[in-house]
C-alpha cells in the first residue's frame, strides 16, 4: 500500500458541518438526531493522524472525540480493508476513522507509555502511565475489539487494552475513578488500570482514554453465553463476582470520593424522576417511529403504550420504599462488559464508565447496586431471546446468577439480597425502557426484544381496559 500522506490540521478546520454529519451520523457512538457539527479542538499524532474534538448540536450538548488518519484514496486500507466511510480531502487523499485505520493507535500507544502530551488547536491531550508501563516495550501491533462500539477499543500488542472515549465531558470520569480505586485495592475481578489519557478543552480537564492490563485466554461474556447450553455454573460464578464488586465499592474511604451513603428522601425522589424521564424518552421515540415498524411490532408497541402507566406506577411505588445504602456502581452492566476464563471459570469485569449516553455527572452519582443486577438480568434475557436458549434458559441462568450474588455476601454487609428485594423489579423495568430508546435510536432490528420484555413485565400488574383507539 502507498505510504500515508501528511495530515494538515488546517484541512480539518475547513470541513463543513454537512461533511462532518455525513461522516458521523448513524454511528452508534454519535448522538441520534444531531443537526450540526463543528471542529472545536485537534492535535496531530505523528504525520498522518490526529485526535479531534467535534461539538454536535443535538438533544443536549455533546462533544465527540475521533481519531482520524489520512490515507490515499485507493479504495482499500491496510490488508485490503475497505473503509465504511471516508472524507475526501482532494488530491487523492481521504480521511478515515480509527475503526477503519487501527494502526493510527500505535502512535497514541507510544505516547501513553512515555507520558507524552499532544498539543494542537484549542486542545491538549496528556498521558499518564504507571511505572510498569513506562518500562515496557512500545507495542508494534494493534487489534480492534468488537468493531464499531460506543468507544474505540483495541489490544495494543502485549501492553494492554486501550479504550478511546467517544464522548468527551469535563469533570470526574467514573472509568478513571473506579479503575484507580479497584486497582489500588487489588480487586481480582477487573484488569488493572495502567494509563490514562486526558484532554484539556480550555474549559477544564476531561477523560479521553484509558489503558488496562490485557487478560489472555479470556472469551467475551456475551459470546460465551450464546454458545453455552447450560449457563447456570458460569452464571452463579458471575453473580459472586458481581457481589464482590459491590462489596469492594462499599467503602468508608472519604478521601477516595467513593464513600457509601445512606439513602434519603431526595435520592428516592431523584430515582423516581429518572424512571419517568427514561420511560418518557422511550415512549416518545416509539411514537415517532411507530408507523415505520412492522405490524407485529406495532401490536407490541400498542400494548406497551397502553400498559406503561400501570407498569411505571408499580416501579415508582417500589422505588419510594428504597432504604439502606447507595454506592458507586458499574452503571452499564451486561454480558458484553465481562470476560470469561474457560480454564478457571473466573470472570473479569470491564468498562466502568457507566452508560455513555447519560451525562457524566449522572454517571458519577451513587446508585442502587441492584441496578447492575438488573442490567445483567436483562442481558440474560437478550441472550435467551436472540440465542437458542429461550425462556427456560433465561430463567435458569438468571436464578443461578441471583443465587451466586446472594451467597457471596460479606457477613454484616449493608447491601441487600437481590432475590427478595422489591427494588429489583423496579430496576428491571427502568432498564427495559432504557433499552427500548437505545434500540430505536441505534439498533432498530432489536426493538422487539425490549418490547416483548415490557409486555411480559406488564402482565404482573393490574391493567387498564383495552383502548378502542390507537395509542399512536
Amino acid at each position: 500500500m502507498t505510504a500515508s500522506p501528511a495530515l494538515d490540521l488546517a484541512a480539518l478546520a475547513g470541513l463543513s458541518s454537512e461533511t462532518w454529519l455525513g461522516f458521523l451520523a448513524g454511528r452508534r457512538w454519535f448522538p441520534a438526531g444531531a443537526r450540526a457539527v463543528k471542529l472545536v479542538g485537534a492535535a496531530k499524532l505523528g504525520e498522518d493522524a490526529a485526535l479531534c474534538l467535534l461539538a454536535a448540536e443535538a438533544e443536549r450538548p455533546w462533544t465527540t472525540q475521533v481519531l482520524l488518519r489520512a490515507q490515499m484514496s485507493e479504495g482499500t486500507g491496510p490488508e485490503g480493508h475497505v473503509p465504511k466511510r471516508s472524507i475526501e480531502l482532494g488530491g487523492g487523499v481521504e480521511l478515515v476513522e480509527a475503526s477503519d485505520a487501527p494502526e493510527a493507535l500505535l502512535a497514541l500507544a507510544a505516547g501513553l507509555r512515555d507520558g507524552a502530551s499532544f498539543a494542537g488547536q484549542s486542545a491538549r491531550w496528556t498521558a499518564r502511565a504507571s511505572a510498569g508501563l513506562k518500562d515496557a516495550a512500545a507495542p508494534t501491533s494493534v487489534r480492534l475489539i468488537g468493531g464499531e462500539q460506543s468507544n474505540t477499543a483495541a489490544v495494543l500488542g502485549e501492553a494492554g487494552v486501550f479504550k478511546l472515549f467517544r464522548r468527551i465531558e469535563v469533570g470526574r470520569h467514573p472509568e478513571l475513578e473506579l479503575g484507580r480505586f479497584l486497582t489500588a485495592r487489588g480487586f481480582p475481578h477487573a484488569p488493572p488500570l495502567l494509563a490514562e489519557l486526558t484532554v484539556d478543552t480550555g474549559e477544564g480537564a476531561a477523560a479521553a482514554g484509558v489503558l488496562h492490563g490485557f487478560l489472555p485466554g479470556r472469551v467475551d461474556g456475551w459470546a460465551h453465553a450464546l454458545a453455552c447450553a447450560d449457563m447456570t455454573g458460569p452464571a452463579r460464578a458471575l453473580g459472586a463476582a458481581t457481589r464482590a464488586m459491590h462489596e469492594a465499592l462499599t467503602t468508608d474511604d472519604e478521601a477516595s470520593g467513593m464513600a457509601t451513603r445512606a439513602i434519603v428522601q431526595a435520592d428516592r425522589a431523584r430515582w423516581v424522576v429518572g424512571l419517568r424521564q427514561t420511560a418518557a424518552a422511550a415512549l416518545g421515540r416509539l411514537g415517532q417511529r411507530y408507523r415505520g415498524l412492522q405490524p407485529e411490532l406495532r401490536a407490541l408497541a400498542e400494548v406497551v403504550a397502553t400498559r406503561s402507566e400501570a407498569l411505571l406506577a408499580d416501579a415508582e411505588e417500589r422505588l419510594r420504599t428504597a432504604a439502606g445504602v447507595q454506592i458507586r456502581i458499574h452503571g452499564d452492566y451486561h454480558l458484553g462488559q465481562t470476560l470469561y476464563d474457560p480454564e478457571s471459570g473466573a470472570w473479569s469485569i470491564l468498562d466502568f464508565e457507566g452508560e455513555p449516553t447519560r451525562p457524566l455527572a449522572e454517571r458519577s452519582l451513587r446508585q442502587l447496586p441492584l441496578r447492575d443486577v438488573a442490567g445483567m438480568l436483562r442481558s440474560f434475557a437478550y441472550a435467551g431471546m436472540v440465542g437458542k436458549g429461550g425462556p427456560a434458559w433465561e430463567a435458569a441462568t438468571s436464578a443461578a446468577f441471583l443465587a451466586g450474588y446472594d451467597a457471596a455476601a460479606t457477613p454484616g454487609s449493608p447491601l441487600p439480597a437481590a432475590r427478595e428485594s422489591p427494588l429489583l423489579r423496579a430496576c428491571v423495568i427502568e432498564r427495559s425502557f432504557h433499552e427500548l430508546a437505545y434500540e430505536l435510536d441505534y439498533r432498530p432490528d432489536f426493538t422487539w426484544v425490549p418490547l416483548q420484555s415490557l409486555v411480559a413485565l406488564s402482565e404482573a400488574v393490574p391493567l387498564p381496559a383495552w383502548p378502542r383507539a390507537s395509542q399512536f
